[in-house]
């Protein structure tokens, strides 16, 4: 009957389609593998990278071999190959820092910066000397100051015997500390002694040991800008 022998013929030209259809597929993939292959090596041979090889897996790139220091630029010349989709790399070369983009752009992501180094910190003093160019140095930047004709310390003149005071508590007992108040040309030289006493006692307040300071008074006042309402601090051997 017709329709039986057509019904028979059916399964076996469905077969036949597909088998060309297939050939018709591998044919094309391999023109493209090949025709991607042979545009990477000359991509490679531009940048003057030589050393490894290329092989597509249809638009997908596996690169062998190459050196470490080529790699990067390697991965970098196919990528920019119109129609590459992936790229990647095998054996021992390390890919490049960074995420690999398929777009034929470079990667904007910079590598993760170092940590900052730590700031450097100055040596603790240990003698007489050290002790004095260390308190020398906080009062040139911070002078512990006085309100004129007054015992009371200035807002910069207390967070300066404050720094004092940190400094002082590390000063071994061999080591006293002489506190020599000043005061402005005309003023009463008492109030120099007493400025003295108002340091000596903020510096036992804030750990300093009570025999390591002691306050004397300056018999001679040294100018009425300002400059003589303050202290001076003098490191002393025992």
């Amino acid at each position: 009957m017709p329709g039986t022998r057509w019904s028979r013929l059916l399964p076996t030209a469905l077969l036949v389609t597909l088998a060309l259809t297939a050939i018709t597929v591998w044919s094309a993939s391999d023109d493209i593998e090949a025709e991607l292959t042979a545009r990477a090596k000359n991509a490679l041979a531009d940048v003057g990278v030589t050393g490894g090889q290329v092989s597509f897996s249809g638009r997908d790139a596996n690169l062998i071999g190459f050196p470490p220091d080529k790699a990067a630029q390697a991965m970098d010349a196919i990528q920019r190959i119109d129609g590459v989709r992936t790229v990647e790399i095998s054996g021992d070369t390390a890919p490049p820092a960074g995420p690999v983009t398929t777009s034929g752009e470079p990667s904007s992501q910079s590598p993760p910066s170092p940590p900052p180094s730590p700031a450097p910190t100055s040596a603790k003093p240990v003698d007489k000397a050290g002790f004095q160019a260390e308190v020398d140095r906080l009062l040139a930047a911070t002078p512990i100051t006085f309100e004129p004709d007054t015992t009371e310390l200035t807002a910069d003149g207390e967070r300066g015997a404050l720094e004092i005071a940190k400094l002082l508590t590390d000063a071994p007992r061999d080591l006293r500390f002489r506190i020599t108040g000043q005061v402005a040309t005309g003023s009463d030289r008492k109030l120099s002694l007493n400025r003295a006493l108002t340091v000596e006692r903020l510096l036992e307040r804030n750990g300093v040991k009570r025999d390591q300071a002691y306050s004397t008074q300056r018999r001679n006042s040294d100018g009425a800008n300002g400059e003589g309402r303050r202290v001076d601090i003098t490191a002393e051997q025992r």
